[in-house]
């Protein structure tokens, strides 16, 4: 962490100057990490100063249980962190890793941020039904509820057909279905 900070930082302030903010961006692994080193950035005020961190990633597994984030949601309500999560309807990776059996809490893993799910356009009369993704925020939420949304969202029942896989985890399947 203190290598790639020490970098961005030096970065911002030789090439913008001292009112620069940092933007991360991650897809797949690259996204949890980006969301990790983020996170930590969070409490450093040489990264704040000008502005909350904004996170943009791309087919994010889980990175954290309900204490990483509580902490998350703490830095998102005192503005030093923006995060928006996209991912592909039935993107296995968006799920992992599994855990199917409930903890006092609901869940094992939480996601944190703004989730938007992106679904693939109707081909059936598409100009008569209206697409658009679905933007959501998870928040506090009570232990059933956290755990019956951490089942629904598992990937055991998120999959798609064993040969789509590879295509529904592309950044390249994501853009193409916010483009339509």
């Amino acid at each position: 962490y203190d290598e790639i900070a020490s970098l961005a930082h030096h970065y911002g302030m030789s090439k913008i100057g001292e009112d620069y903010s940092l933007v991360v961006c991650g897809h797949s692994l690259g996204a949890a990490l980006s969301t990790l080193f983020s996170f930590h950035a969070s409490a450093e005020e040489r990264f704040t100063k000008n502005g909350p961190i904004k996170i943009f990633t791309f087919g994010s597994p889980y990175v954290g249980g309900h204490d990483f984030a509580d902490m998350f949601r703490r830095q998102e309500m005192n503005g030093k962190l923006q995060y928006a999560r996209f991912y592909n309807h039935n993107d296995i990776f968006a799920h992992i890793p599994i855990y199917p059996f409930p903890t006092l809490r609901g869940s094992k893993y939480r996601h944190v941020g703004i989730g938007i799910r992106v679904k693939p356009a109707p081909k059936l009369f598409p100009r008569f039904r209206h697409w658009k993704p679905h933007v959501f925020y998870i928040g506090d939420e009570k232990p059933l509820k956290s755990f019956i949304r951490g089942y629904c969202n598992s990937a055991l029942l998120n999959t798609t057909w064993p040969h789509k896989m590879p295509k529904m985890h592309t950044l390249a399947e994501l853009i193409h279905r916010l483009m339509e």
